[in-house]
């Protein structure tokens, strides 16, 4: 019985022994750097699937037009002040037609014709001026259709009643008239100032 117990004793220290060994020899191995592990390469990883196409943009709504405000009623409009009261003008009297400047020739004896058959309505203006004188306007309306003959009568009671005693007023046939100056007396100048008479020639020469 003591022999058993010596030899496990024994084998226990043996065992002991082998295991300090073992322990002794493989700390430097451990202590030796493990060699760094290699990463594998990473796997590719798959493309993330395409984000969906963005909705199309939708159109803009098309804005409605903005509907017409009835215009504000005007605002009523302040009467007008009343006008001040205009004294009265006196009346101006009519003045007489401008003379046209036309060259004014003074003659002893004159001889006024008419030429024509009046075609409308018309006028025929002559102005007399004794040289040294006033000028005196002479004028005759004269009718549609009148004739040379008749416009001449008209004509030589117009010139008789605007020239004096100191000059004669004769006919010469049915269309011409002679104003001829008595002796003594200044030349006349008898001018043709207005002829609006359609188809009828007045005209003035020498007697």
């Amino acid at each position: 019985m003591i022999f058993a117990k010596t030899t496990r004793k024994r084998s226990f220290e043996m065992l002991m022994s082998l295991l300090v060994v073992v322990a002794a020899v493989a700390a430097p191995v451990a202590a030796q750097e493990e060699p760094t592990p290699v990463p594998e390469p990473a796997q590719e990883q798959p493309a993330a699937a395409a984000e969906p196409v963005a909705a199309q943009e939708e159109p803009a709504p098309v804005p409605e037009p903005a509907q017409e405000q009835p215009a504000a009623a005007a605002e009523p409009v302040a009467a007008p002040a009343p006008a001040a009261a205009v004294a009265p003008v006196a009346p101006v009297e009519a003045a007489e037609p401008a003379v046209a400047a036309v060259p004014v020739l003074y003659r002893q004896k004159t001889l006024v014709k008419v030429d024509g058959k009046a075609q409308a309505d018309g006028v025929v203006e002559l102005v007399v001026q004794p040289q040294g004188g006033e000028p005196v306007l002479v004028r005759v309306n004269v009718l549609a259709k009148s004739k040379p003959k008749a416009i001449t009568e008209d004509l030589l009671k117009e010139l008789d009643f605007a020239i004096d005693d100191h000059y004669k007023v004769s006919r010469s046939g049915d269309q011409k008239i002679v104003v001829k100056a008595l002796k003594k007396n200044p030349p006349i100048a008898i001018t043709v100032t207005t002829q609006s008479l359609s188809g009828v020639s007045v005209t003035v020469s020498n007697g």
